[in-house]
């Protein structure tokens, strides 16, 4: 791999973010409704958990292994045959997930944006940018990312500003009165969405100190977690369970409610071509992720060479898979989760498990355990904020049904530990670039 390109752990965080965020939002939140009614909103919480579950085993891996990404780990640690049975399964995975990603967006594209263009046109404009993006450093896209991320970011912290007057809270209530079955479901099937944060494995070698590399992911799993339960609760509150459960793509809806006198209608437009373009640089990343671990194999340090080739058949690919929009999304409703599952755990299992035999390990710097001790006040934080929100979500599913005074203080007390939590993640990625900024 090409050594010399750097990103930032703001600019991975800001990819976490998005990579999360861009994939859930596609057709999960109908899904969610459609299990949970209006307690759509708890539905990101376990997955939350099995996302920090592969961002520490990233962080132990490159303690092991710094500056080497997933592929090159897994042939040093299972040798070369073995390692590159495990590489292509991690390369299938990104393959199926690309192209899932790639319909989605021509078909949201298709339905809502460029009616009148022929699908056909637009994946090959899709395929196009992927392309022409993936002949350049990563570094590229990791700087526009960081440029539209601030875009995307506005609207979605401004969205309860500009549609507070189509807000109607009651229609949260009775909160968490479902009991545990919906909440199992929905938890279970947004899995398969969270575990997209796997093509990171891709650029662990983009960052040298491995706590940075944790502290970033997490941040930007927690963000990306806050501004889903956001939106799904304005989905909610905004167009209610039953249209929100109907609706192909919830997220297009409520942003067409926004109305700021007759001048200002069409905000919609704005905030999709945001969404738009943090959906491609999704797509980017993951492709530019697949490069990489295709160079792994021939032994090239410049993936480049292949996105021409690989883009052509990537949407060869995506134009045989799925035949209506009714494939598509029965397949990224219920299938990704069962291929995150089969495919991931046993692979981030195997690689921690022989990681840790003794000849791999080695002494930590004295840069790592300062970091790893001077951030670990703002770690803890977090980590027992998640825990406690998560305790407070079940304190009303067990009581809300009978007590709905119950499932209020549960639904505050999940809302002011997932915001504080937040905010404890960020100091934490905070205080991990200072140190490293001091100790060069």
């Amino acid at each position: 791999m090409d050594q010399r390109q750097i990103i930032s752990p703001s600019q991975l965080s800001w990819l976490a973010t998005v990579i999360i965020f861009t994939s859930s939002q596609t057709f999960f939140p109908r899904e969610a409704l459609y299990i949970s009614g209006h307690n759509g909103w708890i539905a990101y919480t376990v997955p939350l958990f099995y996302a920090l579950f592969i961002t520490f085993i990233f962080y132990e891996l490159s303690k092991r292994f710094p500056e080497k990404n997933i592929f090159e780990i897994s042939q040093q640690i299972l040798g070369k045959v073995m390692g590159g049975i495990i590489n292509f399964i991690i390369l299938a995975y990104i393959w199926i997930s690309l192209i899932r990603n790639i319909a989605i967006l021509t078909a949201f594209m298709d339905s809502s944006i460029l009616i009148s263009t022929p699908i056909y046109i637009i994946g090959i404009i899709i395929t196009l940018m992927i392309i022409y993006y993936g002949k350049m450093s990563y570094e590229v896209s990791a700087r526009v990312n960081e440029l539209t991320f601030l875009l995307f970011i506005g609207m979605a912290f401004t969205m309860p500003l500009m549609l507070i007057g189509d807000i109607q809270p009651e229609r949260l209530l009775p909160i968490l009165a479902k009991g545990i079955d919906g909440f199992v479901k929905s938890n279970t099937l947004t899995i398969g969405w969270f575990g997209d944060i796997f093509i990171l494995g891709a650029f662990l070698h983009a960052l040298s100190v491995p706590k940075q590399i944790h502290a970033a992911i997490r941040f930007g799993l927690i963000n990306a977690t806050f501004i889903l339960t956001l939106v799904m609760v304005l989905t909610i509150t905004v167009l209610g369970p039953n249209i929100g459960s109907k609706a192909t793509y919830p997220i297009y809806l409520l942003a067409e409610q926004i109305h700021f006198t007759d001048f200002l209608e069409r905000l919609e437009i704005i905030m999709v071509t945001a969404y738009t373009f943090s959906f491609m640089l999704n797509m980017i990343f993951m492709f530019i992720a697949g490069l990489i671990g295709l160079s792994s194999y021939t032994n090239r340090k410049d993936y480049r060479i292949y996105s021409t080739s690989v883009g052509w058949f990537l949407y060869m690919f995506k134009v045989l898979s799925f035949s209506s929009i009714t494939e598509l999304y029965i397949f990224s409703s219920y299938s990704s989760v069962v291929i995150t599952l089969v495919l991931q755990v046993p692979i981030l299992i195997i690689l921690l498990v022989f990681s840790r035999r003794k000849k791999f390990k080695k002494k930590q710097s004295n840069i790592v355990k300062k970091e790893h001790k001077y951030a670990r006040r703002w770690r803890w934080s977090t980590n027992g904020l998640i825990l406690m929100g998560i305790l407070f979500i079940f304190f009303g599913i067990l009581f809300g049904r009978d007590f709905s005074i119950c499932g209020l203080i549960a639904g505050i007390g999940f809302a002011l530990c997932l915001t504080s939590a937040l905010v404890t993640s960020f100091m934490e990625m905070i205080k991990c670039n200072k140190l490293r900024q001091n100790s060069t």
